[in-house]
């Protein structure tokens, strides 16, 4: 049996999307998939903490965790359940607040208020 794999995309602007997963193999190692929505034929084995790492780096970029997937030799996806962030993701950092805009300023009160517009 092939291992579940935690399944992240990122849409481009042009409608097309890149995917990215990794399956924890339960002896501190992971799988990592990439490729083109639906077709993750690279991949390569690294440390689970690796693997968690990249993860959060990945949402950091703009990825979307899907849910869990069943990945074949070929790199075709299945998904299998959509699933809110894994536990083991990092939580979403929060945008930075808003400073307040800088205040206007009135020129022509600057200037003296009785300007016709014109400025030497």
């Amino acid at each position: 049996m092939s291992p579940l794999y935690r399944l992240y995309r990122y849409e481009h602007g042009d409608g097309t999307a890149k995917e990215w997963a990794y399956a924890d193999l339960g002896n501190g190692t992971a799988r990592i998939r990439w490729g083109p929505a639906g077709r993750l034929r690279q991949s390569q084995s690294k440390p689970l903490r690796i693997a968690l790492e990249r993860a959060r780096e990945k949402t950091l970029k703009g990825y979307v965790a899907i849910g869990q997937a069943d990945i074949d030799a070929t790199g075709a996806v299945a998904l299998l359940s959509r699933e809110g962030p894994d536990h083991r993701d990092p939580p979403t950092v929060a945008a930075a607040p808003t400073p307040d805009p800088k205040p206007t300023r009135d020129i022509a009160a600057l200037l003296g208020g009785d300007d016709d517009g014109f400025y030497f």
